[in-house]
Formats: C-alpha cells, structure tokens, sequence
C-alpha cells in the first residue's frame, strides 16, 4: 500500500504543476481507479475459500 500512495502522491504533484488542483485531483483519481480495476480484475490471492 505504501508504494500505491507514492505513486499517487508523484501523480498528485505531476498534475498540481500541469494543471493546478483540478489536475492534481484527476491524476490522483486516475491512479487509484486504475490500481482498483488492477485489483479487481487480477483476482485476489489471498482468497479465504482455498483449502
């Protein structure tokens, strides 16, 4: 998770100098859907119901 805020925070400050706040909170956004699609959509390792 560390290395998830660290990459939103370098999206975070890329947007800031591009485009002000409103960049900055889109970049961000971006970052954390796309690390939740990635999530998702790759499964869960950790699944509970293995035996």
């Amino acid at each position: 998770m560390v290395g998830v805020l660290a990459i939103a925070k370098k999206a975070a400050t890329f947007g800031y100098k591009r485009y002000g706040v409103p960049g900055a909170v889109a970049s961000v956004a971006v970052v954390l859907g796309g690390y939740y699609l990635k999530k998702t959509l790759s499964g869960s390792k950790n699944d509970s119901n293995q035996n």
